[in-house]
């Protein structure tokens, strides 16, 4: 699996961003999922990775699936050996002129959530 963070330019690049990965001699051979996510979100810190996947991939239109592609004869998931399904997630932001859903919000923690965890952490102190 491979995760990229990238700048998106227009609508789509995303997924283009993808086919390149999956194009070069390390990614035909060796990657089958390709995650891209927005320079905003930290591509190694997976709870950011997941946030971007639960907010703004939409089946639907954010996933691409390329069937038969070549991968290492090693991967025990390809049938035949060296063939698997591969897949790009787009989870980014969609850029003009892909105007998909609402993504007004960026990355960042909601109000409130400092009382939260203060009342959250108490309560654990309570108990122990």
């Amino acid at each position: 699996m491979v995760v990229i963070s990238t700048k998106c330019r227009s609508g789509g690049f995303a997924k283009a961003v993808g086919l390149r990965v999956l194009s070069t001699p390390h990614g035909l051979g060796y990657a089958k999922v390709v995650i891209v996510v927005d320079e905003t979100v930290d591509p190694f810190d997976l709870n950011q990775v997941m946030w971007a996947i639960a907010t703004k991939f939409n089946p639907a239109d954010d996933l691409v699936v390329l069937p038969n592609m070549s991968v290492v004869p090693l991967d025990p998931s390809s049938n035949p050996k060296g063939i698997a399904h591969k897949m790009i997630i787009d989870a980014t932001t969609p850029v003009a002129p892909d105007v998909r859903g609402h993504y007004l919000q960026p990355l960042d923690t909601p109000l409130g959530t400092d009382l939260w965890e203060a009342k959250f952490r108490e309560m654990l102190n309570v108990r122990a």
